[in-house]
């Protein structure tokens, strides 16, 4: 982990080191919960994709919610745990819709079949395109809707205006405005006699 912040230190900008931070996080939780998901949909694939789907993403989801609160989103804002978890799992059903319409399109509209051996390789495929769309969608959800940034202390929001303020005033470029700018004609003109 030490390389891994060194690098992100040395290549990232300040302002968003903690994004990357939780996007990594984030990442690496889905590679355990895409493990369970993949495992409990193939050893369940027997009873249907999407029966599989649904039982694989709950498993998947339970899974989720503990390793994101407690280790990617642990320095975020906390609330309950119902309503985190029930805002968390509502969000999963969008992210669960999103993977079942691939797999339905894979055995509905491409005629794949759990039957068929040889489209087992197929479903797995559609499973990850289904994934990795629902993830784009989770990791912004979680963060917009879940994991709420913790709130900043009045003198945080005080140094932040001032901040703003600052770099407002040095961004304005100074420039003579045409009153000044006339009357320094006119001195400079009278400085010429």
């Amino acid at each position: 982990m030490r390389l891994a912040s060194n690098l992100r230190d040395r290549y990232v900008p300040e302002r968003y080191q903690s994004l990357v931070t939780e996007l990594f996080k984030f990442a690496a939780v889905g590679g355990v919960n895409t493990v369970i998901d993949y495992t409990v949909l193939n050893l369940l694939l027997s009873i249907g994709p999407l029966k599989a789907k649904i039982v694989a993403a709950v498993v998947a989801t339970t899974a989720s919610y503990v390793l994101n609160r407690q280790w990617t989103f642990q320095s975020r804002d906390r609330s309950t745990v119902r309503r985190e978890y029930t805002l968390f799992f509502a969000l999963n059903g969008v992210g669960l819709l999103i993977q079942g319409a691939v797999l339905a399109v894979a055995k509905y509209g491409l005629d794949f079949s759990e039957h068929n051996s040889d489209d087992r390789l197929a479903f797995n495929i559609a499973n990850a395109v289904g994934i990795a769309v629902a993830m784009v969608f989770r990791f912004w959800a979680y963060r917009t809707f879940v994991f709420r940034p913790t709130p900043a202390t009045p003198e945080e929001e005080l140094e932040a205006e001032v901040e703003a303020l600052e770099a407002a005033l040095t961004d304005v470029a100074v420039a003579p405005s045409p009153r000044h700018a006339e009357e320094d004609d006119l001195e400079d003109a009278a400085a010429r006699r």
